[in-house]
């Protein structure tokens, strides 16, 4: 009986583009895959749907059923072997889907490709950095989705799932740098909560747009072309301050934003929330020093939370048969 073991990476989303559609696309994103967290999921054909997991078998369970209403497969036996943490911004529910309908695919020769197995499992309606994370891994940029055409309203990913994956514009092999990720225990924000947020501040000011488009075209995307770290930072920095980044920061409050000055006041060159975090990527020169210094500073609160070095993910899910 084959089995088929995958790894698939986490994402960071450093930031949605437009929030605004004056130029017919809404959407937009930038963001990195990373090592860790990670799912590790090994896959058995069945006559049944069985799922050994922590936090995830009901959510797994709903993909494998969805998946046989459309392809007519047979049942799946799936083992989670380490799981990527929900909510955090991390990008578990894109990485779950893909990494048990990859398997799906493997297991029942459907021979599909990696947008079409987004598209059956519903991914990739707001951002496509997920989807490309797990696809080839890097540093990504995508294009949004048509507005009116594809998509007619601002919804998350997970509201949006009959608009397709938007097209990747770049996927670029990030540097060999650390990244320190901290996670405060604050705000889950999900669900209900996120559509309503959407729709309550969308659409943002045009020049929002315009302003993040130069920031990343010739401040952020030519750092990591040139392996500028400092200067890579600084873009980092400043996406923080403005546009649907700050609508972000601001809807987690005073614990995120604390942590996020905490870090950047103790030697992080760029510091940054991933979606609506509570996870905070950091790039610096010495980072395992400030991995202590985040350690301790995580245990003063009342908070508290936790801390992790971790790498680029340059080549996307690992897949074994």
């Amino acid at each position: 009986m084959r089995k088929v073991t995958i790894r698939t990476p986490a994402r960071l989303h450093f930031a949605l583009i437009d929030l605004n559609g004056a130029l017919g696309r809404i959407d937009g994103s930038i963001g990195l895959a990373i090592d860790e967290p990670n799912f590790q999921i090994e896959a058995e054909p069945s006559n049944h749907v069985q799922v050994e997991s922590v936090h995830y078998q009901e959510r797994a369970r709903g993909v494998v059923e969805r998946l046989q209403a459309k392809f007519g497969i047979g049942g799946v036996n799936l083992k989670f072997r380490s799981e990527i943490p929900y909510h955090s911004g991390f990008g578990s529910g894109t990485q779950l889907a893909l990494g048990i309908a990859q398997s799906v695919n493997l297991l029942y020769d459907l021979d599909l490709s990696v947008t079409d197995l987004a598209r059956a499992v519903g991914r990739g309606g707001t951002s496509g950095i997920g989807v490309a994370a797990f696809e080839g891994g890097g540093f990504i940029l995508d294009g949004g989705h048509s507005y009116p055409d594809q998509k007619s309203s601002f919804l998350p990913s997970s509201a949006a799932e009959q608009t397709p994956p938007p097209p990747t514009l770049l996927r670029h092999p990030f540097p060999d740098w650390d990244v320190l990720i901290t996670v405060p225990n604050c705000t889950r924000i999900a669900g209900l909560t996120e559509v309503n947020l959407f729709q309550k501040l969308c659409p943002q000011p045009r020049s929002t747009a315009e302003q993040l488009s130069h920031l990343i075209l010739l401040r952020l995307l030519p750092a990591i072309f040139e392996e500028n770290l400092a200067v890579f930072g600084e873009a980092v920095n400043s996406i923080q301050k403005f546009g649907w980044k700050q609508v972000e920061i601001d809807a987690q409050g005073e614990v995120l934003r604390e942590t996020l000055n905490f870090l950047l006041d103790n030697g992080a060159a760029g510091a940054g929330v991933s979606s609506w975090g509570p996870a905070i990527f950091a790039f610096g020169e010495n980072l395992i020093e400030l991995q202590e210094k985040t350690r301790v500073y995580l245990k003063r609160t009342a908070a508290g939370g936790t801390c992790f070095i971790t790498k680029a993910n340059n080549m996307g899910a690992e897949v074994k048969m």
